[in-house]
């Protein structure tokens, strides 16, 4: 009975073997295949965050921009008006204080 056992133990050690590597090969790969879904995911957030700050950049330099033309539209309408007064001024002393 006892050769039977060992007999039967030593033929099954083979399939045991195998269907243990074949499970160890197959972790491994799930082990793999999870560590580059997981550092692709990890580039794909990287260009996200990259993206969102250009995006921003972006945004603030358009912003920039356009309190600079307001700014410089409102100082030309400052200066027409100055000028506008300035005119006004001369015409008014031209009236009072004729030349001739």
């Amino acid at each position: 009975m006892r050769n039977y056992f060992y007999s039967l133990a030593i033929a099954v050690l083979p399939v045991l073997a195998t269907a243990c590597t074949q499970t160890v090969e197959q972790a491994a790969e799930d082990v793999r295949r999870a560590e580059q879904t997981a550092a692709q995911r990890v580039e794909k957030e990287q260009r996200d965050v990259e993206d969102a700050a250009k995006a921003a950049q972006d945004k603030i330099i358009r912003e920039r921009r356009e309190v600079e033309d307001v700014a410089r539209r409102e100082e030309d309408k400052v200066r027409k008006e100055q000028r506008e007064l300035e005119d006004a001024k001369n015409r008014e002393a031209e009236r009072e204080h004729p030349r001739y």
